[in-house]
């Protein structure tokens, strides 16, 4: 029996993917667990597996196309089976064409355009893909003025309709043309475009605050000399980072948590999955160091080692960049002695780590020469309140000065 194949919910964090590349074409038979396609998230291009097996009827959802989770992607089922009651599910028209007739169906002309059809069910719902909806409302392109021949609009009706529309703009005189650009152009697209509609999600969605505290890191610097001094693979600063935060962590289970799409609810989630920001040359990255308080720094050493080198070559495995509950962004190498950090949705909290730099601090009533860091923690203020997330802060600083309680 045919079924609609999803665009899966990979990681807690992927909301949509916009399609890259299928691996199959239409009449292809498909295994289930057999890659199918491969689609952009939030994160990185994932590829998507079949979730059934059978013949690929249908591919309802284009290469760039951008569609949400649980959303339809293609139809698979057996060779010359009748999908009609699928696709007008998908479309969201009725059924069968004679029990529900379409009610209009005409030709229009356009000077210099391909005659089309504009198709519209009873209710006058026009059928859109989501990434063409979006468009549109981007470009203010009203949805009943474009013309579409397959079953909704898709990316290439809107271009064509802007297309269109250029075409019979008037000309424009040349005091009217934009100011040339002294520079290069880039494009605001792909990964960049992705880090970006999630920051500005997290900046227009999250009332967040910020607490800022300084840390002696004179023990830490000598605890990490001891364990490198021991270990055979180098423990960075992060993975004591991501040690003393799942600590603190556990201690504070309010901060290791995630409110609910529809805003009722406030998971507070079991694991400690610690995200630790990357540069990559495709912009910010953030793999996830998976179950931190179940391991020492060394083995979280190593799972790291593996994920930074995954995730600049672009061959992260599923889940190195997904599952996160709790991130790290550590600027401290660039020489940044304060910082706040946007909020990873839809995570609580971020932790921004400066740089450890010789500070002249009074100490039992006398001035004396310290390495200090800033440690700043953004936090959602609907999930926890001001106080609750200074003990946090408070937390760590202390385990950071007395880095031999993060094991107790």
């Amino acid at each position: 029996m045919a079924k609609i194949m999803n665009m899966p919910k990979i990681g807690v964090n992927m909301t949509d993917g916009t399609i890259t590349e299928w691996y199959v074409n239409e009449g292809d038979k498909v295994k289930f667990g057999e890659m199918a396609l491969a689609a952009e998230t939030d994160k990185d291009v994932q590829d998507i597996p079949a979730d059934q097996s059978g013949i690929v009827l249908k591919i309802i959802a284009q290469a760039g196309d951008n569609v949400e989770c649980h959303k339809p992607l293609a139809i698979v089922g057996n060779a010359g089976e009748n999908i009609d009651h699928l696709m007008a599910e998908i479309s969201g028209q009725p059924e069968p064409p004679s029990t529900a007739p379409q009610v209009a169906e005409k030709r229009v002309d356009t000077a210099g355009a391909k005659e089309s059809i504009v198709q519209k069910n009873e209710s006058g719902r026009i059928p859109v893909s989501p990434l063409a909806k979006k468009m549109a409302k981007d470009l203010g392109i009203d949805l009943a003025a474009v013309n579409y021949q397959g079953i909704r609009i898709v990316k290439a009706d809107i271009l064509a309709y802007q297309d269109l529309k250029k075409e019979e703009a008037p000309e424009v005189s040349n005091e009217m043309l934009p100011v040339s650009i002294n520079g290069n152009v880039v494009s605001y697209s792909g990964m960049r475009k992705k880090i970006g509609s999630r920051m500005t999600e997290s900046v227009n969605t999250k009332p967040w605050a910020a607490l800022t505290m300084a840390v002696d890191m004179t023990e830490t610097v000598n605890w990490r000399k001891r364990v490198n001094e021991m270990a055979q693979l180098k423990v960075g600063f992060n993975e004591m980072l991501a040690k003393a935060c799942s600590r603190a962590l556990i201690e504070f289970p309010k901060i290791n948590a995630q409110l609910a799409a529809d805003g009722n609810e406030i998971y507070e989630l079991n694991d400690i999955n610690i995200g630790i920001a990357v540069d990559t040359d495709s912009g910010l990255m953030v793999p996830v160091l998976k179950n931190v308080e179940r391991k020492g720094v060394i083995e979280l050493a190593e799972d790291f080692k593996g994920l930074v080198e995954r995730t600049k070559a672009r061959e992260n495995i599923s889940g190195d960049l997904s599952g996160g509950t709790f991130t790290i962004s550590n600027l401290g190498g660039r020489g940044v002695s304060n910082f706040r950090a946007v909020i990873n949705p839809p995570e609580c909290a971020i932790l921004a780590v400066a740089a450890t730099i010789k500070t002249a601090v009074v100490v039992a009533d006398e001035i004396v020469i310290r390495p200090m860091m800033n440690i700043t923690l953004s936090f959602d203020h609907r999930m926890v309140d001001g106080d609750y997330a200074a003990q946090f802060l408070g937390f760590i600083k202390n385990l950071l000065e007395e880095p031999m309680k993060i094991l107790m």
